[in-house]
């Protein structure tokens, strides 16, 4: 549970160069106070503590920040899983544990610490190297977003607002470009886009408070950001586009196949129950054939339209498979590494199916914040088994995989994927 009040006093005798996290209500202290999450962190008690370190010393995060609070890294002020920023830091994305860091000469100048579920949650991190410690001034704010408004602004009409919100609205909310940036792999500009938002939403908060004044800076600072994230993600061409989702639907049937092969292979070691019926993989593969054929002659739209439906196929009888082994079957195993590595694989397995959903079902907004949610952390808790499973406590490392998968099942049923 997210702490809402200060602990009485951070842990004692804290070693040098470490700092005890938490997660609280935030309160006008906050650099971000009134921006994104109600919640924030507090670093030995104060909210968003700003902080130096210098390249070379290491740096030890004690993280105690509720289930809801992956702690981690980034580059962008926004957090919510943004710009992971892990060169030199070991521990990521954790809500009970213990993240490091040790700058070096490739560490930027400017780090934030953040919440992957939640926006604008932690600090700045200023990176100096030694004896420039004194140069930093604290009191400045990581971002201008609370600068009083100058008497020009002051004197702006609520219309004149609104009809730039207008615009701003769709170009950030509904346009080709915002769609571009919230599909693309590139986490600079999805962290861009996210402030873009925030801006935007600030606002409209203003104007709603009678405040057209105030709301116009942050108007125009949203479509600063909105221009710099579009700049990060340009657009491609017709032929281009056409290519790379052939590409993308080529390498999506082959992991698909290759997770059902597996998934299949592993249902023969089950006691009892029905066998699944195995799909005509010969009709997939040349499905896959006449795509490759009809993309050598640049057809790329019929070519999609087969490993469309080759996917469809796969993917269909893939989640079936899955589906099937949560049924009440006695597996065989051998051995616990081999059980471990059976709910890996299984893991694995339902995690592919997410990117599909997404792309077939197209689920609301509100919806894909849940499912975000759900993915975040399953990916979270696997990652934190790999290192038991290492240790070889294998018995401790499925449960938290079982636990993993859950999560992820949990958000294709959101999806409607059942």
């Amino acid at each position: 549970m997210a702490r809402t009040a200060p602990p009485a006093a951070p842990p004692e005798n804290l070693p040098p160069n470490t700092f005890h996290v938490t997660a609280m209500q935030k309160d006008s202290t906050h650099p971000f106070f009134g921006i994104g999450s109600k919640l924030g962190f507090a670093v030995n008690g104060v909210q968003g503590r700003p902080l130096i370190f210098v390249r070379g010393k290491t740096y030890t995060f004690k993280i105690d920040t509720g289930i809801q609070h992956d702690f981690y890294l980034s580059t962008a002020a926004v957090g919510w899983g943004a710009a992971t920023y892990s060169h030199g830091v070991k521990g990521n994305f954790t809500y009970d544990g213990v993240v490091t860091i040790t700058p070096d000469a490739q560490t930027p100048d400017v780090l934030y610490y953040a919440c992957r579920n939640h926006k604008n949650m932690g600090g700045i991190i200023h990176v100096v190297n030694p004896g420039e410690e004194g140069k930093v001034d604290l009191s400045a704010s990581p971002v201008a977003r609370k600068a009083a408004p100058t008497a020009a602004a002051s004197a702006v009409s609520a219309s004149e607002v609104k009809q730039k919100l207008i615009f701003a609205d769709m170009y950030i909310g509904k346009s080709e470009t915002a769609g571009r940036i919230k599909n693309s792999s590139n986490d600079e500009a999805r962290g861009l886009y996210a402030q873009a938002q925030d801006q935007l939403a600030q606002a409209h908060a203003r104007l709603d408070a009678g405040a057209p004044g105030e709301a116009l800076p942050f108007v125009d600072e949203s479509l600063r950001l909105m221009t710099a994230a579009a700049g990060l993600v340009p657009k491609v061409s017709q032929s281009e586009a056409q290519r790379a989702r052939y590409k993308e639907l080529l390498d999506g049937v082959r992991t698909y196949e290759a997770s059902y092969q597996r998934n299949y292979a592993a249902m023969a070691k089950q006691k009892g129950g029905a066998k699944p019926k195995r799909i005509d993989l010969d009709a997939v593969h040349a499905a896959t054939a006449e795509a490759q054929r009809l993309a050598d002659d640049e057809k790329y739209d019929e070519a999609i339209d087969r490993l469309t439906e080759a996917q469809t196929t796969l993917t269909t009888a893939l989640t079936e498979l899955l589906h099937q082994q949560t049924m009440s079957y006695e597996l065989v195993f051998e051995t616990p590494k081999e059980e471990y590595e059976y709910e890996l694989s299984r893991y694995q397995s339902y995690e592919e199916l997410i990117p599909l959903a997404i792309e077939q079902k197209r689920p609301a907004e509100q919806t894909m914040k849940l499912v975000d949610q759900f993915v975040t952390k399953a990916r979270g808790i696997k990652t934190q088994s790999d290192p038991v499973a290492a240790a070889g406590n294998y018995p401790q490392a499925i449960l938290m995989l079982q636990g993993a998968t859950s999560h992820i099942e949990r958000a294709l049923n959101l999806m409607g994927v059942r």
